[in-house]
């Protein structure tokens, strides 16, 4: 299948109403566009919900990919051990121990909060913890005579993907920090790390002759938004 663009969302982190904005204004064609997700679904934002039934009802959609980003990873090392959690039952009585902490402190407990507040939320729950399970941490696309590996955070451009760290591709910040050391002749996409901490406009950035892209423009900051870039023809879509 040719592919006439092939579109990278960043972080959302249940901006959802920013997430929309940019979505309608790409208006995605699964015959013909392929379209990646970088991770960071939830926290920070309050429209968390929204975002998470969008999320579960497109994760079939032909050409669409979502990855795993470490927001995501954190919600599921707290929460898989609920995956039989009942609707009677209170969020809040979880044990607090050293993954529950981090991921409250890190906008977890808005999450925690919208999600209690849906009426049923281990059905919610357990969809979501099911989600996260069959999520990849990477992908690799060639398009446009052109290799792209898209993956949430970061990687180390002279090894395979199968053989990346795990840690790295969800945590590590290294390439958004020293550009330069993107030496590989593919086109590495990240998330993770908002632009604007490393000094740019809240838009994507195309660095090192377009062989590293920064997807994340800081959806949750005052003046962030939710980004989409076709990576074929350059073409940014923005939230409002």
């Amino acid at each position: 299948m040719k592919i006439d663009r092939l579109l990278v969302f960043g972080d959302i982190h249940g901006m959802w109403d920013k997430f929309l904005s940019a979505y309608e204004k790409v208006e995605f064609n699964p015959t013909k566009d392929m379209m990646i997700f970088l991770g960071d679904y939830l926290d920070r934002g309050e429209k968390i919900v929204p975002v998470m039934e969008w999320v579960l009802g497109h994760k079939r959609e032909p050409n669409m990919v979502f990855l795993r980003g470490n927001h995501d990873e954190m919600f599921y090392d707290s929460m898989k051990d609920l995956r039989h959690f009942q609707d009677a039952y209170d969020l809040a009585d979880i044990s607090l121990t050293p993954d529950v902490l981090l991921w409250l402190a890190n906008g977890g407990k808005v999450t925690l909060k919208k999600i209690m507040a849906t009426g049923s939320p281990g059905e919610l729950l357990r969809r979501w913890l099911k989600l996260i399970d069959s999520l990849p941490l990477y992908a690799e696309v060639e398009a446009g005579g052109k290799k792209f590996w898209f993956m949430h955070a970061d990687c180390d451009p002279s090894l395979p993907l199968d053989q990346q760290s795990e840690e790295t591709m969800l945590w590590s910040r290294h390439l958004a920090s020293y550009p330069h050391d993107q030496t590989g002749s593919q086109t590495i996409v990240l998330g993770h790390t908002p632009v604007q901490s490393l000094g740019y406009a809240p838009v994507p950035q195309i660095l090192e002759d377009g062989r590293l892209v920064l997807m994340d423009t800081g959806s949750f900051l005052p003046a962030g938004r939710v980004s989409c870039l076709d990576l074929l023809s350059g073409k940014v879509y923005q939230s409002d």
